[in-house]
């Protein structure tokens, strides 16, 4: 069984690093966090672009991505953002 913080870190870990990627190939592109919520039962995404990937994501926060920080640190960025998002989905069970 997963716990919450595990879950939403791997949630979280694929975006950074596609994220990471593209801002290596362009490092002058502000990039932006978004995330497309739950609805109780498909799984929540992040994802990280210079444009929202479509109608149903939302901005985590209308602040770019720094491009001075590690993968790591810009993990933690989002993780300290995403306490307030809509991501668990209500059929999946979580260790205490």
């Amino acid at each position: 069984m997963i716990t919450v913080p595990a879950y939403v870190h791997s949630l979280i870990k694929p975006a950074v690093e596609n994220w990471f990627v593209r801002q290596c190939q362009d490092p002058s592109c502000r990039m932006f966090v978004f995330y497309r919520p739950t609805d109780g039962v498909s799984l929540s995404e992040f994802h990280i672009s210079a444009t929202r990937p479509g109608s149903e994501w939302e901005y985590v926060t209308a602040e770019a991505v720094r491009t001075d920080l590690t993968i790591v640190q810009v993990q933690r960025w989002v993780y300290s953002l995403s306490r307030s998002l809509h991501l668990l989905p209500v059929e999946m069970e979580f260790a205490a």
